[in-house]
Parts: C-alpha cells; structure tokens; sequence
C-alpha cells in the first residue's frame, strides 16, 4: 500500500485543518506569550549580561517566527475551501502573496535565526566553564551584539533572496469552477537552479546539521566538566556560592539547547527520509502523507520556540521571582528585584 491509498486528499485536508487551525495555533500563542514575559523579565534584569543578550534575542526571533509561521495568508492559502491557492481576485491575491512572502521571511529567516543562535549559547557557556578567569576579557557585550546582528542580517538577507524563488499565477480550478493563484517555480530559480541546489544544501547545513551537532557536543562536555567541578568542590570545607550560580545558570541554558537539538533531530528527518518528508520552501510535497507529516515536524519546531519561558521558570529562581513580582504591587516588587541578581 503506497502512502497516497494511506491518505485521501480529504483525510489529508482533515487533519492539516486541526493542526493548522488548532494545534500548532494554541502552541504558538502560549509561546508568544510567554517570550514576551521571558524579554520583559530579562530586560528588567539589564542586558549588560551576554547570556541575557543571547537570551533576548532568541526570544524575539522566537515570536517573530510563531507569528509568522502562523501567518493569515499562508492559513488561506493552504486551508480555505480546503485546496491550494488564493481563492480572491487577481489584485486581493497579489496583496496576499506580498503579505505572504513577507511573513515567509519572519518564518523562515527568524526561524534560522532562532536555529542558530544556541550555537552561540554553547560557545559562551564553554568559555565561560573552561576559560572564567578570561571570560570578561573574551565575551563582551559589543561582542555578543555584533555575532547576533550578523546572523540576524545573513538570515534575513538568505531569505529575502529566496522570496525570488517563488511567481504568483493563476489557473482554472475546475472543482470549484474558478480561477485560482497559486505559488510556483520562478523564472529566476529555474534559470539558476544550480546555484539554488547549493544555497538550499548549505541552509541544510547551517541550520539543522551543524549546529545541533556542535551543541550536542559541547552540551555533553560542558556536562561532564560541571560534575568534575561539582565533584571537586564537595571535597572541600568551602565552596564558593557564585560557581553553585554559575553552574545553575549553565544547567539551565544547557536545558534550551538539548530542546534545541531534539527540535534540529525533528527538522533534519527529510534529509534520511526524503519520500516521507520535505522541506515545503525547497521541494514540492510528494504526497499527502508527505505533507501532514511537514506539519507534524512544524510542531516541534513551534515547540522548541515555545518551551524555554517554561526552562526558565522551572529552573532559575531569580527568573521565577522576578515573573511572580511582575503581578505584585509596586513595592513589594522592587523589594524583590533587589534581592536578585539573574544569570550569575
């Protein structure tokens, strides 16, 4: 049995209908929410920190990519009269797919970002564990501003080409009897496909391989050296309750980026199965199974970017204080911000 007889279109657009419109929906709200809490909170905190800047930033790609990626015109175009296209006027469905494009790009762009950024989390976190005598004189606050708008600028700027990948056009719905705009190849990407082949493999790459590989790696020796610290330290009369803070902060970023790396596990399955699964900006879907289970690697995507105000809540004490005084009346909040100081 072929995964086409698996799946009928109607069975298809069924279930695509509960993820798109229900669940992927309800986990991106809860998660816009709670980055927004998560960037107030570390803001209060002041951003003189590198692993708050880090933190702010991914904070703020997260919902910008939970927004985009629950865009109204990508819900239209793919959900509405359950088939493919924009089913509007030709000057309405030019307006959607600008709107569309632009959302792609929050999706997408802020996306990889989001993908990114725990790359630099992990380095921060190595030096700051086996270099901390030098680590004010290596990571510095300009230092971590200027790695996060490059990666912000070559993201964005990645996908704001690909946007030229995609034409509008219209075609004769003869289900429905009307004419439909639908999203296809370009001229430009057909005239370069070669150079499109190597952007797409190196975004492969740079998004979903490499990265979770390097924080897969410095996740579990950052691991092994806080045991040997930890072993060490209970071996002696005192010790030292800022490194018991320091450890606590590592632990809990190591917690982001090991959610990060199951999430990358997630997005790199069409790379081993590419029958199933596909990547919706670089290749059609080859069949409906392929589609549903896209949305299914979409969830845990949207989760990655929405489990961390969660991370921070469950794991940092300051950053849970801070969230409760949020709903405390003035004085009693600025009672509690001064008895804590996050991230040490």
């Amino acid at each position: 049995m072929t995964d086409q007889q698996i799946l009928s279109d109607d069975q298809t657009m069924s279930i695509l209908e509960v993820l798109m419109l229900g669940v992927t929906p309800a986990i991106s709200v809860f998660g816009v929410i709670g980055n927004i809490f998560s960037v107030i909170i570390l803001v209060k905190h002041g951003l003189h920190r590198c692993s708050n800047i880090l933190l702010v930033s991914l904070a703020v790609n997260d919902i910008s990519f939970l927004v985009g990626f629950n865009s109204v015109p990508k819900l239209l175009y793919e959900i509405v009269d359950r088939t493919e296209g924009f089913h509007f006027g030709r000057d309405a469905s030019f307006v959607l797919f600008a709107f569309y494009q632009l959302c792609m790009v929050m999706d997408y762009g802020c996306g990889s970002v989001s993908l990114t950024l725990p790359v630099l989390i992990t380095a921060e976190r190595l030096i700051a564990v086996f270099f901390p005598l030098q680590f004010n004189q290596v990571v510095t606050t300009r230092r971590t501003w200027c790695a996060v708008i490059f990666i912000s600028v070559f993201w964005y700027g990645f996908f704001i080409h690909m946007t030229f990948y995609v034409m509008l056009d219209f075609e004769m719905d003869t289900k429905l009897n009307v004419t439909v705009g639908l999203m296809k190849r370009s001229a430009y990407h057909n005239q370069n496909s070669v150079a499109v082949a190597i952007l797409e493999e190196a975004m492969s790459y740079m998004t979903i391989q490499i990265p979770p590989l390097f924080t897969l790696a410095g996740c579990i020796v950052i691991g092994i050296k806080i045991r040997i610290a930890a072993s060490q330290r209970s071996k002696l009369t005192s010790s030292g309750h800022k490194g018991e803070l320091s450890n606590r902060t590592t632990k809990m970023l190591m917690a982001v980026c090991t959610m990060y790396t199951a999430a990358c596990g997630a997005m790199s399955l069409p790379t081993f199965i590419p029958q199933y699964m596909y990547y919706s900006i670089t290749s059609d879907a080859p069949s409906n199974l392929g589609k549903v289970l896209y949305q299914v690697m979409n969830i845990a995507l949207c989760l990655n970017s929405s489990c961390n105000f969660i991370i921070y809540v469950a794991m940092n004490k300051n950053f849970r204080s801070t969230y409760v005084s949020l709903f405390r009346p003035r004085t009693s909040r600025r009672s509690d911000y001064k008895k804590s100081e996050l991230w040490k």
